[in-house]
């Protein structure tokens, strides 16, 4: 009888639970997974076989069995080498573990710690003292004209490399000659200097009455040109009192 013929009864009162319980169990479970081992071995090649050498083959098993633990613990010691164990680690305080502590702490009316503890500085989900780009401040620990940036090199870009106190002074430098030429051009707006205006005269516009042409120059000028040249010039000549001039082109 396989299966148990009383399982409603009270186990300390049965005296048989059936064959399937004791042969899962006890030395008939040792025997059954001796034998798994011994087929799995000759089917991978080994000479080993459980009626003709039951001792070999209880030996190999065994065998197998101490390799098996001492593989389990390498691996074990390495994944806690390299990712560490929680378990092993130091012990929580008494008050995380309790919720208490025998600390005496005093606040005022408005909730404010006055003695006893330090105030705890509150953190952000984000990233806090990361420096990077050889910075050795975070961005936003510096702010100027509406912009944030690094504290330690006064840059304003976020990605930026940097340059210390020489890029501070190379940046002062770079706003005072900025300031210095804004001042001279305003200067040079409201105090322009006189300058000589010389009267020449332009193509397409009315030659000015005195205006001091060479004669010869002038009629040797007009041996060079063409009938073609003075047509060309007045297609293209401007006629400053033509309403529609500025609509020419």
């Amino acid at each position: 009888m396989r299966e148990d013929p009383l399982p409603d009864a009270d186990p300390n009162e049965k005296f048989y639970g059936g064959d399937n319980q004791y042969r899962n169990s006890g030395q008939a479970l040792e025997f059954k997974e001796l034998n798994i081992h011994a087929w799995e071995a000759f089917d991978k090649g080994q000479d080993v076989h459980m009626q003709a050498a039951p001792s070999q083959a209880e030996l190999l098993y065994k065998n197998f069995k101490v390799m098996k633990e001492k593989l389990k613990s390498q691996t074990k010691d390495t994944i806690v080498e390299k990712y560490g164990n929680a378990a092993d680690e130091d012990k929580l305080p008494r008050e995380l573990l309790l919720g208490q502590s025998e600390r005496q702490v005093e606040y005022d009316r408005a909730g404010r710690i006055i003695k006893g503890q330090e105030a705890a500085i509150p953190r952000s989900k984000y990233e806090e003292d990361v420096y990077i780009n050889n910075h050795t401040t975070v961005w936003g620990s510096w702010w100027s004209d509406h912009q944030w940036g690094y504290k330690c090199c006064k840059q304003t870009i976020r990605n930026s490399y940097c340059t210390g106190a020489a890029g501070i002074e190379a940046a002062e430098a770079a706003s005072d000659l900025m300031k210095a030429n804004i001042a001279r051009k305003e200067a040079a707006t409201e105090d322009p200097t006189p300058t000589e205006e010389k009267k020449l005269a332009t193509w397409g516009t009315d030659i000015p009455d005195d205006l001091v042409l060479d004669d010869n120059l002038l009629a040797e000028a007009l041996r060079k040109v063409t009938p073609e040249d003075m047509e060309a010039y007045r297609m293209k000549r401007v006629h400053h009192d033509d309403p529609m001039k500025d609509f020419l082109h």
